[in-house]
């Protein structure tokens, strides 16, 4: 028994299963972070908007770059010049008692009673004088200088973070410094210089609910919306304030068991990028779903990976008070040939489906024997011949074909049916596995599932009489109006019996050219031969 084997029998140690939680947790937030922007245009949080998966410590982290990556801009190229062009002052009228030349205007009346009151009959030397002051003291710029303080105290806590051996990119952190570079040149006006002491000690909320009242539409008011939004932008329901770093303790294996599954997705949408097969307008985000088409082999495919009922958008169910199927992934052809009538599915070109189970205990084979069951149930219910299962612990692969091995039927079994028979394979995918031998086995992944979705044809009548001459041992002949039907559109060797008057262009079940402008197969009338 080889040493793979002997590690897959035996439960792993506590400190293995905690390395490769925190592997998984690290790994998925360097390739959100690497990909959010560019490829999933900002959008994955919408992966999570009202999903029923579970919440994730590690999604904090991500909240915090994604929220400041997309919010500061709006703050700081938009909201704050908008507050500097109409700083708003505050006007109050100061009394003052003054020599000449004075400051403000003089209250002649108060200053020539004063000057008969005091010094009768002499020259008012003191003028009592009224002047209009503008103060930037107020309310809305108070609240200004508050949020940008804990704006900035944010983006200094992100970019102190690092996740372990992993810490912000170059760009990353760029982005981050940028940011506070720019909120301090904020804070550096005269204006916020002389609010900072007094800002930094207000509770922001409770002076919005002083002031928000009194708001006029405008950049002010905008800023509150801002900021409401910044204290909401939430991703994965992360919501705990006390949970703003990495799980430390694995308390939850369903979630590790979902991060499995994540995990499989980003990379394989890492490979597509790196191989320049996937491009920003080919993803589609929504909750708990998560596809792109993509290029391979010169040829287009759909990848998907749904948390929700249907296995992709266009699928319908052909099993009556038939059982749900949600394979964690399916790959299928970008438009997969279907054949209706009047509405109604007739067949469907089938997809290769695709499940992940991140099984840490039980041994090899019989840990897998369960998850072997439910493919080949969903692979019934949904008519795809072609499956695979991922697992973390079982043995390696001894070819280039990276499968650990198959489940099919044995060779010389008879199949009432020319469609090959259902067959499972087995990949070993560990968080462990390094980068290159990782790409390596999802290109091997790609490669079979591509194969096993070849171009089809449209339905075209290609209906053969059977011959009547024919001698064979039962003696049986065919009815005159028997026609052999080839149906290459679904695969090679795929044929039906039909009766030329009761289903040639009539039953739509087995005739898949109704609508077309043909007459039914007839026999060509013999010529007469003339010598």
């Amino acid at each position: 028994m080889s040493e793979t084997s002997t590690i897959s029998d035996k439960r792993m140690g506590q400190a293995q299963e905690y390395g490769w939680s925190q592997h998984l947790q690290r790994r998925v937030l360097r390739l959100l972070m690497q990909h959010d922007r560019p490829l999933l245009r900002n959008q994955f949080r919408l992966f999570f908007a009202s999903s029923t998966l579970p919440s994730i410590p590690l999604l904090q982290k991500y909240d915090r770059y994604i929220k400041l990556q997309t919010l500061s801009n709006e703050l700081l190229d938009d909201i704050m010049p908008r507050i500097r062009r109409q700083l708003s002052l505050q006007t109050n009228h100061l009394r003052l008692r003054e020599e000449a030349p004075t400051r403000g205007n003089i209250d002649w009346n108060r200053t020539l009673e004063r000057s008969w009151q005091q010094l009768p009959g002499q020259p008012a030397l003191l003028f009592e004088s009224r002047i209009r002051q503008r103060s930037m003291k107020t309310p809305e710029n108070l609240l200004t200088v508050a949020i940008l303080l804990a704006f900035r105290q944010e983006v200094q806590q992100a970019i102190g973070e690092f996740f372990d051996d992993e810490a912000l990119n170059v760009q990353e952190r760029q982005t981050l410094v940028s940011a506070d570079e720019r909120v301090e040149r904020e804070l550096s006006a005269p204006y916020a210089r002389m609010l900072k002491e007094q800002a930094s000690q207000i509770d922001i909320q409770a002076h919005i609910q002083t002031i928000a009242p009194r708001l006029r539409p405008g950049s002010y008011r905008d800023l509150l919306a801002w900021w409401q939004h910044f204290t909401r932008f939430r991703i994965g329901r992360a919501t705990d304030k006390r949970s703003t770093t990495l799980s430390t303790t694995r308390n939850d294996e369903k979630t590790d068991a979902w991060l499995y599954e994540l995990w499989i997705m980003l990379e394989m949408i890492h490979l597509l990028q790196q191989e320049a097969a996937i491009q920003p307008q080919d993803m589609t985000i929504a909750t708990d779903l998560l596809q792109c088409t993509f290029s391979w082999q010169q040829r287009r495919f759909r990848l998907i990976y749904n948390r929700q009922l249907d296995t992709s958008s266009n699928y319908r169910s052909t099993w009556e008070h038939g059982p749900a199927t949600r394979p964690d992934y399916t790959i299928e052809r970008e438009t997969p040939l279907t054949v209706e009538h009047r509405e109604k599915l007739i067949w469907r070109e089938p997809s290769v489906i695709l499940d992940a189970k991140y099984y840490l205990s039980g041994s090899d084979p019989t840990s897998t024997h369960k998850p072997i069951k439910k493919m080949l149930g969903d692979m019934e219910l949904l008519g795809s011949p072609c499956g695979m299962l991922f697992f973390p612990l079982i043995a390696e692969p001894t070819d280039d074909t990276q499968i650990t091995r198959t489940i099919q039927r044995r060779e010389g079994h008879y199949q009432p049916s020319s469609i090959a028979s259902p067959g499972i394979h087995l990949y070993q995918i560990s968080p462990a596995l390094p980068l290159s031998i990782l790409q390596q086995r999802l290109r091997a992944i790609l490669d079979r599932a591509t194969d096993n979705l070849p171009e089809r044809s449209k339905p075209v009548c290609q209906g053969t009489f059977l011959e009547r001459g024919t001698v064979n041992a039962a003696g049986y002949t065919p009815q005159s109006c028997s026609i052999l039907c080839p149906k290459p559109h679904i695969g090679p060797g795929v044929f039906d019996i039909v009766n030329r008057d009761r289903d040639c262009l009539k039953n739509p079940r087995v005739c898949h050219v109704i609508g077309q402008p043909i007459e039914p197969p007839r026999m060509e009338e013999a010529l007469n031969e003339t010598i």
